[in-house]
């Protein structure tokens, strides 16, 4: 256990062979990679149980609860270390979605980096004569987490699926996740002073994400139908 341990660390940290022997010296250290260890079957069965099928066949959002996206940041920060990169970015993903799903706005604020987010909604009317490098907007999580509200005020039953389930690309460096995407419910809620018509929500999209080492969403490219609350909320703002 202590090798296993001691050859962690040394991954972890990226320190030399002089400095490793210095360190495990003291009581502390040994404490130290002892407790990392520990985690490592926790992050073994969590892959092999995330592994049983391929992420693009996954139909619906999966948990936070379910992945490693629930363990602490250093135990994320290892599994990127340990070549498990796309998987962890992959539940991000799902985290966002699930989210979404379960109404969760706190959930959906906090996979968004701190700073910000870039957005490139294609689709928009008011993008359709906009380059596409100048599409691009930087807003808050909490922005984004109150566009999702809103949203979810007018289809208050509103359940997020997947076609294409969220998919890391291929490539050492890419980290951007794809997934399409669809929602199902029904315009039954009264947001922004738009009153419900009742009409069904039959919406999809393809959108990917660019998830940080940090494991948070950096920037996001949508391409997606419109909802009929979202097509009377652009009619109303354009008067």
């Amino acid at each position: 256990l202590i090798v296993v341990a001691s050859s962690l660390l040394r991954l972890v940290v990226g320190i030399d062979s002089i400095q490793f022997r210095i360190i495990m010296l003291s009581k502390s250290a040994l404490t130290v990679v002892i407790g990392l260890a520990a985690f490592l079957p926790t992050i073994s069965a969590l892959a092999a149980r995330r592994s049983i099928q391929q992420p693009q066949l996954q139909t619906l959002p999966i948990s936070p609860t379910d992945n490693i996206t629930g363990l602490p940041l250093l135990i994320k920060k290892i599994g990127l270390k340990l070549g498990r990169g796309k998987q962890l970015r992959e539940e991000v993903v799902h985290k966002y979605f699930h989210g979404v799903d379960t109404q969760n706005i706190p959930q959906i604020v906090e996979c968004f980096h701190p700073e910000g987010a870039i957005i490139r909604d294609i689709c928009s009317l008011a993008n359709r004569d906009v380059p596409y490098d100048q599409v691009g907007k930087l807003v808050s999580p909490e922005f984004l987490g109150e566009r999702c509200r809103e949203f979810l005020a007018a289809h208050p039953d509103c359940k997020v699926k997947f076609h294409h389930g969220p998919t890391c690309g291929r490539g050492l460096n890419n980290n951007w996740v794809y997934a399409h995407w669809y929602e199902e419910g029904t315009f039954s809620g009264n947001s922004q002073g738009i009153e419900p018509d009742g009409s069904p929500l039959t919406v999809q999209g393809q959108t990917r994400f660019l998830v940080g080492n940090d494991l948070k969403i950096w920037e996001i490219v949508i391409t997606r139908t419109f909802s009929r609350w979202e097509e009377a909320l652009l009619e109303k703002n354009s008067k």
